[in-house]
């Protein structure tokens, strides 16, 4: 029973640091008078965007993740004799 009420105490205190610094954080960059706007066709197609130079080597490595994951998914399931 002794656990259960500390880790509620902990639970509670990390609870509260986090919402005390998002809740900081929201006052402080709420005070900007102008805001930089960046739209998503700037980050994609823009000087060294992010869809512009990197897309093979993103797909190439998003293919290895998955074989990566089937092959994990099927020894996790494979029957042991």
């Amino acid at each position: 029973m002794v656990n259960k009420i500390l880790n509620l105490i902990v639970a509670l205190l990390l609870f509260a640091a986090i919402f005390i610094s998002i809740d900081d954080s929201v006052k402080v960059w709420s005070g900007k008078d102008q805001a930089n706007e960046i739209t998503v066709e700037q980050l994609a197609t823009g000087a060294g965007g992010i869809f512009s130079n990197y897309v093979f080597s993103f797909e190439l490595l998003s293919l290895l993740l998955i074989a990566a994951l089937i092959g994990a998914l099927y020894l996790a399931k494979r029957e042991v004799l």
